[in-house]
């Protein structure tokens, strides 16, 4: 057999460039970066995921939430977004607080949307006719500050029952009690975790606040406080049960159509009148529709998934354009043949809904 010497070939200078240019565009484009990037999501028909007890589903049309999809920022994503309309570069600080993890803003966003719902089922079955009583059972941690008391004793979830031994039913009870607290003041807390009660003393510090350029800043004049966002916790006793599967879409946005779907079910007319209906905005217990954000990104999901009428909150704050504004602008840049119906109040979506002719 004849023997023959092979000679190692080592990259050249030119292969060692490409490889290294390689590495680091693949690295820059998958890297995180301070920003999300948000889009158009879909719209959710309500029919399948919400089941009143004893309900009506003989519905013709469809209600439909609507939903914002968020990613995570990196140089590809910031690339995409720069080509393709309705695809927005935002800072992190516009989606949650700079003291908030994604972890925690994730949770309180869960929290929130069972608060909404919880709001859409009182509202609904009070609009059907139905008695519905409410307790009140104290005020629930939903943010905590880092770096402030409250966050090396209290935990997201937590229902603080009573503050030095004074009974507290709602978030507005420790707002009241904590209002003439100065920083050192020492407070001790009964709260409810994980079903087990609990009690810690803690001293409240000087609050802080996010200044224009998205910093936290003590608050002028000094305010005191423990650095937590509290809601009240309830429990909401309705004559018949409610099940609702939002497969973990988060916040507060959809509770207008979550009230417009259980009325639905808990009354014998059919609202949809036959249409495809989708729709966004708070909802509060009296009734009133709340605005909510990305708005544009929404009439953008709903075009897409066949909706005819789309309910926009007509409510404008610091003279900023109303969600509803913001839509028929969307629509017009779209050229969708959606109508878009401006609501200020659950009461207006019934309205409008009721005189519209049956298909």
């Amino acid at each position: 057999m004849r023997n023959r010497n092979h000679r190692l070939k080592f990259p050249t200078r030119r292969q060692w460039f490409l490889l290294v240019f390689t590495a680091l565009v693949s690295l820059s484009l998958f890297f995180p970066l301070p920003f999300y990037i948000t889009s158009p999501g879909s719209a959710v028909t309500l029919e399948p995921i919400i089941e009143v007890e004893d309900g009506y589903r003989t519905e013709k049309g469809n209600f439909m939430l609507t939903t914002i999809r968020l990613g995570p920022g990196n140089l590809g994503s910031y690339l995409y977004a720069a080509v393709m309309p309705y695809v927005e570069v935002v800072p992190k600080t516009r989606i949650h607080s700079p003291h908030e993890t994604d972890e925690q803003y994730s949770r309180r966003q869960l929290e929130v949307m069972s608060s909404s719902q919880e709001t859409a089922m009182l509202v609904a079955f009070r609009k059907a006719g139905y008695n519905v009583h409410v307790e009140n059972r104290g005020a629930q941690v939903m943010m905590v500050v880092p770096g402030m008391p409250g966050a090396e004793k209290l935990q997201i979830g937590d229902v603080i029952i009573a503050v030095d031994g004074h009974e507290i039913k709602t978030s507005e009870d420790l707002l009241d009690y904590t209002s003439d607290k100065k920083v050192g003041d020492d407070m001790t807390l009964t709260f409810i975790r994980d079903g087990q009660k609990m009690s810690e003393q803690i001293r409240l510090a000087h609050l802080k606040e996010m200044n224009e350029e998205g910093d936290m800043v003590p608050t002028d004049p000094p305010r005191a406080g423990i650095g937590i966002y509290p809601v009240t916790d309830r429990i909401v006793n309705l004559p018949r049960d409610v099940e609702i599967d939002t497969r973990q879409i988060g916040g507060p946005s959809a509770g207008m159509m979550f009230t417009l779907e259980i009325l639905n079910q808990l009354t014998r007319d059919d609202l949809t009148r036959g249409y495809q209906i989708a729709g966004t905005g708070t909802i509060q217990e009296d009734g009133s529709v709340g605005p909510i954000g990305g708005i544009e990104h929404k009439i953008v999901a709903a075009h897409r998934e066949g909706a005819e009428i789309f309910l926009a909150p007509d409510v404008s704050h610091f003279g900023e354009k109303s969600n509803y504004e913001l839509a028929v602008e969307t629509a017009e840049d779209i050229k969708t043949d959606m109508k878009i119906v401006p609501v200020k109040t659950i009461d207006d979506a019934i309205h409008y809904l009721k005189r519209l002719e049956e298909k």
